[in-house]
């Protein structure tokens, strides 16, 4: 299913994404945001694409702008029964990040978790120090739900990590507006 926005339309990830996909995540700049443990392998990256393939509790979709693959943003852990999702984003190019591409991305991310999918809370973990993804998330209604203390290490150090969530109650309130 492809979700189309202003200036991204998310398609689902397909094979020939993951070459690129790999890259940004083995960026050293980047993994750690994105609380991962390098190298990232091919054989490690092909099997992260058949459990999305097969499991039927994640939806991933690339970001493309102008016809460019820019990222990738997904949902785990679909929770039907309780009704509720983790949400998680990569913007990898360099040169789209800072343009609103990713909160667009987001946006209609939770727009489908909300209204296609009927979840009623969709939740995210974000590096302690990732202030810039804080900051859009927060702009997206998202609000700090707890605080993990040196959950991950990562290159040679702990990382404490939050836990933010946005209720679709709060929803139709960003909505209608406060998501430009």
């Amino acid at each position: 299913m492809k979700l189309i926005g202003t200036r991204v339309i998310m398609r689902p990830l397909e094979h020939q994404d993951l070459d690129r996909s790999r890259t940004w995540v083995n960026d050293p700049e980047i993994a750690p945001l994105l609380l991962r443990v390098l190298p990232v392998s091919e054989i490690e990256q092909e099997h992260w694409f058949e459990n999305i393939c097969t499991l039927p509790d994640r939806y991933v979709w690339a970001v493309e702008t102008d016809g460019q693959h820019i990222g990738n943003v997904g949902l785990y852990h679909v929770d039907l029964i309780h009704r509720r999702a983790e949400a998680w984003t990569l913007l990898g190019e360099p040169t789209q990040r800072g343009q609103g591409l990713g909160h667009e991305a987001m946006k209609l991310l939770l727009d489908y978790g909300f209204n296609g999918l009927g979840l009623n809370k969709v939740y995210l973990h974000v590096d302690e120090e990732n202030i810039i993804a804080q900051k859009m998330y927060k702009k997206l209604g998202f609000i700090e739900e707890g605080k993990l203390q040196e959950e991950y290490f990562i290159q040679g150090r702990f990382r404490t990590i939050l836990r933010m969530r946005v209720l679709v109650s709060e929803w139709p309130t960003f909505k209608k507006g406060n998501l430009t």
